[in-house]
């Protein structure tokens, strides 16, 4: 009976060890990026191209760059276009962009994968936009968008990713219904559905996102990363799976001073499992500001009540919305470990 009592507790140790040791991926996420500036100031000496010209290319992300370097994969929104090109003369009023050489920025701050598809990845038409795509590729950066997904393999889990721009309604749920099951045909255990939505400035979900955040999970995403509104909002644990309906600016050359400047880095360890697809363990929101000084370059937040101010953003509040899903404790600590059943509820 002992020897028993022995080999029971010999197997419990290992298979207590073994989940010790289970592999673990770690992304970062950031929200809109414009590493350019709006064509009409170009050259002007507070602009985005000047400035880091100015400062060098490895600059706006300086104060993250070893931290995407420490995590497995770091997710951006690339919301300009890079190229070499001119915007011609019926450029709309807001055209965003820079050089194909600040594609570097990106890959200077380890950033890994970028999203295009937002309202500006047009701006200076379908060429600048085969130009961006070029750029990113050129040096390193994985990038999707429309109807060009992407794909990676990081520790044997194949990750994919689509993309599209608001509106966002049926007919493009379909749309990303079909990726989605082409990326799972190609073999991809793990899908990011990245939405460029929201109503600009605020700090509410509208109705696309309310309707179409669950949706793509249903559909068969494992994330939505969410961008566009400028502004941080709210967090959802739904079915195990992660919504993140905006995670606002992050160096952001098209507006040096936005009203709202408050941004997050989000990063999120997952749980390897066996058979490749992976299971959400600890969420962790870190506070930002997008600029001092006009600079472009975001900065973590240090004092107490500004991290709380971002953390109280990344929750729902309001009565008609969706329960959050976080434990309590994240509101003061921007940290929640998703593997407890309090945070599951």
């Amino acid at each position: 009976m002992k020897k028993l009592a022995g080999v029971l507790c010999a197997l419990l140790i290992l298979a207590l060890s073994a989940s010790a040791l289970a592999e673990t991926m770690t992304i970062s996420l950031i929200g809109d990026c414009t590493v350019g500036d709006q064509y009409k100031y170009r050259g002007y000496k507070s602009s985005f191209t000047y400035k880091i010209t100015q400062a060098g290319l490895d600059y706006p992300f300086s104060l993250v760059a070893d931290m995407f370097a420490a995590d497995d994969l770091t997710v951006a929104n690339c919301e300009g276009v890079l190229t070499n090109r001119s915007p011609g003369k019926n450029a709309k009023f807001m055209t965003l962009g820079a050089g194909m050489e600040f594609a570097q920025v990106f890959s200077l701050g380890n950033v890994d994968v970028c999203n295009t598809a937002n309202n500006h990845a047009k701006d200076f038409g379908n060429k600048g936009l085969e130009d961006t795509f070029a750029a990113l590729e050129a040096v390193g950066i994985g990038a999707f968008g429309d109807e060009i997904t992407y794909t990676t393999t990081i520790k044997g889990v194949k990750i994919g990713f689509v993309g599209y721009t608001y509106p966002i309604t049926e007919p493009k749920l379909q749309r990303y219904e079909k990726m989605i099951n082409q990326l799972r045909a190609e073999g991809c255990t793990f899908i990011i559905a990245s939405a460029h939505w929201g109503k600009e400035e605020s700090l509410n979900i509208n109705l696309q996102q309310r309707e179409g955040a669950p949706a793509l999970i249903d559909t068969g995403a494992d994330m939505v990363y969410g961008h566009g509104s400028h502004t941080l909002q709210p967090i959802q644990v739904y079915k195990g799976k992660l919504i993140f309906y905006s995670l606002s600016n992050f160096t952001f050359g098209a507006n040096a001073a936005p009203k709202d400047d408050d941004t997050a880095v989000i990063q999120v360890t997952y749980d390897i499992n066996p058979d490749g697809t992976m299971t959400v363990a600890e969420l962790t929101a870190i506070p930002f500001k997008m600029h001092k000084d006009k600079d472009f370059r975001p900065y973590p937040i240090e004092d107490e009540a500004g991290k709380l101010k971002v953390w109280k953003k990344l929750v729902f509040s309001k009565a008609k919305d969706p329960d959050s899903g976080l434990p309590e404790s994240f509101l003061t600590t921007g940290y929640a470990d998703l593997r407890t059943k309090e945070a599951a509820e």
